[in-house]
């Protein structure tokens, strides 16, 4: 047995497992597209996600991932065929996905809806998730609501106090009257300011000491020089002054109180935080917007291993954006560091920079899915291999006797599949039909076929087990293997026989 024909049968033998790869690889889209198996396996995937293998948290976690679904961002993903044979084809589609469900006694991943997209880009699932926490709407209610109390409760009020204290003790009820209602008129357009976004928190704190000071200078000027009252009540002044920030740090401490920090808002998920009793507080005393937005919150069925890998990734984004606003302002002696991470807190940056997070945790999560879907589609593409050898008749072990004992089939399938290996994966693809119907490929349940395969039956040495089954379960693996492995196999084999055949041309 001379080389060049092992080569040929092995081309031979390549080639027909490359023509039954593709024809099972079409079969197998058929499949997937009529049951939406990427679509549903993504979905199923994004609840295991959510629910962090957690069994209790699996209804929580699907209820979460179909509110995720109705999002903009994720709704717009799904897009559905239209006009009247894009309809007629979805319902048969919905139809035969029911019909399986009904068979597999499976449940409909996508809850009430028939469909749901393929594919989801880790920006639309993360801005979805975000979106659905409302944390930009949160910290605008919770800082607005520390502001306002830090101006009503540790400002106004015990200024108020001390102006009244100085009234009674002078006896004069219009002491002071018009520039306290001055300071008052500047805190207020203040406030306005910041809560119409045209003035950062930093630029508020500073605006507010500013006014206290100007009111202590105008308190100066009004009262009466060297009295033990004007020093007293100016003495009150300054204190409440150094109270709120007396030194950068005590202006950073204050800073800080008042900018919620990403665990704090991520925190407010909890029932049993101190954020979500902060709002819960700030609900029931103003009602209107926070209250809608604690009924939100409220609603939401997060599962709680969602909640924990949230406050993990809110975490390490804060230790991220602190480290850099420390190198930021490392030699700026004068500067609070936190300064920095501030500024980027009042942005969004840090929300945004949380989103990119999530983003690399829900890649994550679907690359391990998509091995969990590589596998289980390796078991489908053996099963509708094997489906496909007995359809066909394509043994393995018959085929191989044949192309070794039959010069003209192993000829005429050599030829044409080194032909073939120039050409690309999709041109051979478009010719599957024609070459399974033009070439002498040993295929079928004719007489000629048969009759062979039962005179190969009586030499078998393996009782109980037909030869052709065992044929047809090496075709079936072959087959699962996939197109792109036998059509790399295929080029590889065809290369090395041309080189063989040229260095034996040469002189």
């Amino acid at each position: 047995m001379s080389i060049p024909f092992i080569v040929e049968v092995a081309i031979g033998l390549v080639f027909i497992y490359l023509i039954l790869s593709l024809v099972a690889s079409e079969i197998q889209d058929i499949i997937s597209t009529l049951l939406q198996w990427k679509a549903e396996h993504l979905k199923r995937s994004i609840e295991v996600l959510l629910a962090g293998n957690d069994a209790k948290s699996k209804e929580v976690a699907q209820a979460f991932a179909n509110k995720l679904y109705q999002k903009p961002l994720i709704r717009s993903l799904n897009q559905e065929a239209t006009g009247t044979i894009g309809r007629a084809f979805r319902l048969i589609t919905q139809a035969i996905g029911a019909a399986y469900r009904q068979i597999t006694r499976t449940r409909n991943a996508f809850g009430r809806e028939t469909s749901g997209p393929s594919y989801i880009p880790s920006e639309a699932f993360s801005q979805a998730l975000l979106e659905s926490l409302q944390l930009e709407d949160l910290r605008k209610i919770l800082l607005q609501s520390r502001v306002r109390q830090l101006i009503e409760e540790k400002l106004l009020l015990p200024l108020n106090h001390m102006v009244n204290d100085l009234r009674a003790s002078t006896a004069n009820e219009f002491l002071l009257s018009t520039e306290f209602r001055d300071l008052e008129q500047s805190i207020s357009q203040l406030v306005g300011d910041f809560k119409e976004k045209r003035t950062t928190l930093i630029e508020a704190v500073d605006r507010l000491l500013l006014r206290i000071e100007e009111f202590e200078q105008q308190a100066k000027e009004v009262l009466p020089d060297n009295h033990h009252l004007t020093e007293t009540f100016l003495r009150r002044i300054r204190r409440l002054r150094g109270a709120l920030a007396s030194t950068p740090l005590d202006k950073t401490a204050l800073l800080k109180t008042l900018q919620p920090t990403l665990n704090e808002l991520v925190s407010v998920l909890d029932n049993n935080s101190a954020i979500y009793r902060e709002l819960k507080r700030l609900a029931d005393k103003e009602g209107g917007v926070v209250k809608t937005l604690l009924e939100n919150v409220e609603s939401q069925p997060i599962p709680a291993a969602l909640r924990a890998s949230l406050l993990s990734l809110a975490e390490k984004t804060a230790i991220s954006i602190s480290t850099r606003a420390r190198i930021t302002v490392k030699n700026a002696v004068e500067e609070p560091l936190t300064n920095a991470t501030i500024q980027i807190a009042e942005l969004g940056g840090d929300i945004r920079e949380l989103g990119q997070e999530v983003e690399a945790w829900f890649n994550r999560g679907m690359d391990r899915a998509a091995g969990v879907y590589n596998r289980n589609a390796k078991a489908v593409g053996l099963i509708i291999g094997v489906a496909i050898a007995i359809a066909l008749n394509a043994d393995s072990l018959h085929i191989i006797d044949r192309l070794s004992r039959d010069p003209a089939v192993r000829q005429v399938v050599s030829q044409v599949a080194e032909q073939s290996a120039a050409s690309t994966p999709e041109e051979l693809e478009a010719q599957v039909d024609s070459l399974l119907d033009g070439l002498p490929i040993p295929l079928g349940y004719g007489p000629a076929v048969t009759t062979r395969q039962l005179a190969s039956e009586a030499g078998w040495f393996i009782p109980f087990i037909p030869r052709r089954v065992v044929g047809w379960l090496i075709t079936g693996i072959a087959i699962s293997m996939g197109s792109k492995f036998w059509f790399g196999l295929l080029k590889r084999v065809v290369e090395r026989k041309n080189s063989a055949e040229d260095r034996a041309k040469a002189p």
